[in-house]
């Protein structure tokens, strides 16, 4: 990290807007900026769950979301002290990994999808559970669920990649519309846009809803 920028990025913190109990990353990634490596660590371990768990969903790979993660808070250390007290640093840190995980599907041309819930990280076990050898009540139902949760995810690999960000970060991250475009750099009603055109897709595919 350049010296010089270090040091004017540190005097800045005290004119920062937010504060750290608003934001208690806020704190930490001030102690970042400073060089701490100590703090950088407390802070991967705050949200690398939620930043492979985004991966993953983006992706669709174990293996290629545990890269990007590492990748993206490479990232983070390297930008710490460009950040502004915009939105908080979860949504920074969700931001970098968006646009990671797009750079990646745009260079790879990837189409699949993520671990979907945790039928998805069960899916081998499931799979099983569903066997139509199966000889129990439910297991006509099972097979029934499982087909519908394969046509969905089918159904969200076809979507353009820029509609897929939106409905990880709103649907299954839960984040807000204003954190989601704050995340992504859109506007509230791109947001709102890009979902209901994602959920309309969907709602399309036979056999889902």
């Amino acid at each position: 990290m350049d010296v010089a920028i270090l040091q004017t990025s540190v005097a800045a913190w005290g004119r920062r807007e937010m504060t750290a109990s608003s934001d208690p990353d806020l704190e930490t990634l001030r102690r970042v900026v400073e060089g701490d490596t100590l703090a950088f660590e407390t802070l991967v371990r705050r949200h690398q769950g939620r930043i492979l768990r985004l991966s993953e969903r983006m992706l669709g790979n174990k293996e290629a979301a545990q890269e990007a993660t590492q990748d993206v808070f490479f990232k983070a250390w390297r930008k710490a002290s460009s950040f502004r007290p915009r939105a908080k640093v979860s949504t920074w840190l969700y931001r970098i990994a968006v646009n990671h995980c797009l750079n990646l599907l745009r260079r790879r041309k990837l189409v699949q999808f993520f671990s979907f819930g945790d039928m998805a990280r069960n899916q081998g076990e499931e799979a099983q559970e569903l066997d139509p050898q199966d000889a129990s009540p439910d297991a006509e139902r099972r097979l029934s669920d499982l087909r519908r949760w394969r046509r969905l995810r089918e159904a969200i690999e076809e979507l353009p990649a820029a509609q897929r960000a939106v409905l990880v970060l709103v649907r299954f991250e839960g984040l807000s519309y204003l954190d989601t475009a704050t995340a992504l750099g859109i506007s509230r009603n791109a947001v709102e846009s890009r979902l209901f055109r994602a959920m309309r897709r969907l709602e399309k595919t036979p056999g889902v809803f």
